[in-house]
């Protein structure tokens, strides 16, 4: 009844090829998932917050310009009043655009006072008041900055986290393929060794 096991053999390596062939499918998944979230992650500290940093910046320039305007010119001075004017068209584009991107929870609060704070700026007419307001503002931008710089730390930790734990699966998976090898090495040469029992050499003598 030798040849019984001779079977069990064929199955048990038939199952264990099958079981590898799940495998390197699964790990082939993982990688491709991990892949496309580390992209997504690259992506949106591309989009949401390097570009948004751009967009601060020059935000961030054109109030500091509005103030140097407001201090070396008087209240009625058109040319200054024409230049502030233009600036603040130049923050109204860049907060559309700003408006464009994902926003956090505290994000979306800083930048609702900083529209309010921008709106104030323009419907008073007092030097004093636009200027305390253009300082507002510079604060509010400051702080949105930081915010920009707090989640790109987030958005690198959660990218490295899952380079890390694809390393982790695809040396498991590396672990176990080994394993299978050697198991079906060795029911190879079990299998050799029983067919060497089942014919014996013949007798020459």
């Amino acid at each position: 009844m030798k040849w019984t096991y001779s079977i069990k053999n064929k199955m048990a390596a038939s199952g264990i090829l099958f079981i590898l062939c799940l495998l390197v499918l699964l790990s082939n998944y993982t990688d491709r998932d991990h892949t496309n979230n580390v992209k997504k992650s690259i992506s949106t500290l591309y989009e949401d917050r390097l570009i948004v940093e751009d967009y601060i910046l020059k935000m961030t320039i054109d109030i500091y310009e509005i103030k140097q305007a407001l201090h070396s010119a008087g209240q009625h001075d058109k040319p200054a009043a024409g230049q502030i004017a233009v600036l603040l068209s130049h923050i109204d584009g860049l907060s559309s655009a700003y408006q464009k991107t994902k926003f956090t929870k505290k994000e979306d609060e800083t930048f609702v006072a900083l529209i309010k704070t921008l709106n104030e700026f323009k419907s008073t007419s007092s030097q004093n008041k636009q200027d305390q307001l253009a300082n507002q503002a510079l604060g509010q931008l400051n702080e949105l900055s930081s915010i920009q710089l707090e989640e790109s730390k987030l958005i690198m930790k959660h990218a490295e986290d899952l380079y890390l734990s694809g390393e982790a699966i695809s040396q498991f998976a590396f672990g176990i393929t080994l394993i299978i090898l050697v198991v079906l090495q060795a029911l190879v040469f079990t299998s050799k060794t029983l067919d060497n029992t089942r014919y014996p050499p013949a007798n020459l003598n």
